[in-house]
């Protein structure tokens, strides 16, 4: 008993379909089911009631051709080989169907090539098929990954607030004002790392953040932790819409936050009015520099901000040594650090 084989069989002439049926049928291969139309409305009924493995069609008929029958199979969604016997079709128009998406052409004089033909049309339906399946299993697993994945930095976004919180409640017992401060600086960098992991999970790009964003969400985050009067402390911001993998956009991060801390709480402590610049943009490809500026009061003269013991700006520099970036500072009506920094992962 041969393979069974369910043909839907195109052909408005009952003896040629019967030649082509006889052809099928030579030797055990296969098992023929079939069924026989010849109009467009036969057709799609056709296609959308029943399962075939194959369709055979003739090329030219009084209401139908096999054009208009490939573009019904087209639209149907399904991939199913295309077979068209004909008597009459010439080489150019067989080229232009096969071009439109038939899978061969046979001439219905010379149907000893039909079983061949058949025989390798299945097996590379066969192929498309288990490559789809293997697609749309590597997409399912893509798209599990990609949800674990969210769900992995919201995790991470809720303990870090956690930690952040517990500081809070743990700051209310606390009398000094020096150890006050600890605490608010080490919420505040928690809160910068959170804000990263907040921003990967609402993106639409799981590796990347639009720092742009961040560093505006930042800012403001910064500006309401220590009260600041936006009419007093004017802020002003030039920064390309830039988007950093996580590996850079952390350290990058927190080095914002200490500088801008740092402005906000000692550089205007002399007067009322100031102002903030930040500018963030790329030099070349994979190549970015990060500009935070004040006018307020500076350093003193003899300050080295090479041997500095200022926790924030320690950091600051070892943070951009871990981006592998260089850091100039300028203290003169104000301060000015200008980092410049590679990443590949933009």
């Amino acid at each position: 008993m041969g393979t069974p084989l369910r043909v839907l069989l195109v052909e408005d002439s009952e003896d040629d379909a019967l030649l082509v049926l006889r052809e099928l049928q030579r030797g055990d291969d296969y098992e023929v089911t079939f069924e026989r139309i010849d109009t467009p409305t036969a057709m799609k009924a056709a296609i959308a009631g029943q399962t075939w493995d194959i369709v055979i069609c003739d090329y030219s008929m009084p209401t139908f051709s096999a054009p208009a029958a490939l573009k019904q199979v087209k639209e149907s969604g399904l991939d199913l080989p295309f077979i068209i016997v004909s008597g009459t079709i010439g080489e150019d128009t067989a080229v232009a169907a096969m071009k439109a998406g038939a899978h061969d052409y046979i001439i219905k004089g010379n149907l000893a090539r039909l079983i061949p033909a058949v025989a390798r049309e299945l097996r590379e339906a066969q192929v498309r098929w288990e490559r789809k399946q293997a697609e749309e299993q590597i997409k399912a697993s893509l798209q599990e990954k990609e949800v674990l994945l969210k769900e992995i930095h919201h995790r991470v976004k809720n303990n870090l607030q956690i930690i952040s919180s517990l500081l809070n409640l743990q700051a209310e017992y606390l009398k000094d004002n020096q150890a006050l401060e600890v605490f608010k600086d080490s919420q505040n960098r928690i809160e910068s790392m959170a804000l990263i992991h907040e921003k990967l999970y609402q993106s639409q790009d799981l590796a990347r953040i639009n720092f742009a964003d961040y560093i505006q969400d930042l800012v403001t985050n910064l500006f309401y932790s220590y009260n600041v009067n936006s009419s007093a402390i004017i802020l002003k911001m030039n920064v390309e819409e830039v988007f950093l993998a996580i590996d850079a956009a952390i350290p990058c991060g927190l080095i914002i936050n200490e500088l801008i801390s740092n402005s906000l709480k000692y550089a205007f402590s002399e007067r009322e009015l100031g102002e903030i610049y930040i500018e963030f943009c790329s030099i070349e490809a994979n190549l970015f520099t990060l500009t935070i500026s004040d006018n307020g009061v500076g350093f003193a003269q003899n300050f080295d901000f090479q041997t500095t013991e200022s926790l924030g700006l320690r950091l600051v520099k070892g943070l951009t040594h871990q981006l592998q970036g260089n850091i100039d500072f300028i203290s003169n009506n104000g301060v000015e650090y200008k980092i410049i920094f590679p990443t590949k992962n933009c």
